[in-house]
C-alpha cells in the first residue's frame, strides 16, 4: 500500500492532536483532580486510543475496514505501550525526581513524567505497530542449478 502525502500529513496531524489530547486528560485527572498518576494514565490512554483509531480509520487512511479484530489488533499494541511501557516511565520519572528533586512542583514534574513517558511510547508503538504490520517475508524456493548443455 502506497501512502501519499497527504495521509502522512493527516497522519502527523491527528499524532499532534491525540499527544495533545492525551498530555491534556492526564493533567486534568492527575493534576487537578488529584488522580494516582497509573490511573490517570490508564484513562487516558484508553480514551485518546479509542479517538485515535477512528480518526485514524477514517479520515487518515480512508479504510473501509471495521469490527472488533480490527480494533483488537490497533489496540493490542497501544494499550501495552500506553499501560505498561508509559506507566513504567511514570513511575521511573517520579521516583527519580522524588529522588533528586524532592521540593520539585508536583504540578510540573507529574506533566513531564507523562511527555517522558509519551516520547518513550512513541517509539515502543513504532517498533510493535512494524512488526505487527510488516509482512513477513516467504522464503523463496531455491532454484535449480543452471544446466550447461545446450538445449536439443
Amino acid at each position: 500500500m502506497r501512502i501519499g502525502s497527504r495521509s502522512v500529513d493527516r497522519y502527523l496531524l491527528v499524532g499532534l492532536f491525540n499527544t495533545a489530547l492525551d498530555l491534556a486528560l492526564f493533567s486534568l485527572l492527575a493534576v487537578g483532580i488529584g488522580m494516582a498518576a497509573v490511573l490517570a494514565n490508564t484513562i487516558s490512554t484508553v480514551c485518546v486510543m479509542t479517538v485515535s483509531f477512528f480518526i485514524n480509520r477514517a479520515w487518515v487512511f480512508r479504510s473501509q475496514s471495521s469490527g472488533v479484530a480490527v480494533y483488537l489488533r490497533f489496540a493490542g499494541v497501544t494499550l501495552f505501550t500506553g499501560l505498561v511501557v508509559q506507566s513504567a516511565v511514570i513511575v521511573a520519572a517520579l521516583g527519580l525526581a522524588e529522588a533528586v528533586a524532592p521540593s520539585a512542583a508536583h504540578e510540573l514534574v507529574t506533566p513531564a513524567a507523562k511527555v517522558l513517558a509519551m516520547g518513550t511510547g512513541m517509539v515502543v508503538n513504532f517498533l510493535g505497530y512494524r512488526w505487527l504490520f510488516t509482512p513477513t517475508q516467504a522464503p523463496q524456493p531455491e532454484s535449480a542449478p543452471a544446466d550447461d548443455r545446450p538445449s536439443p
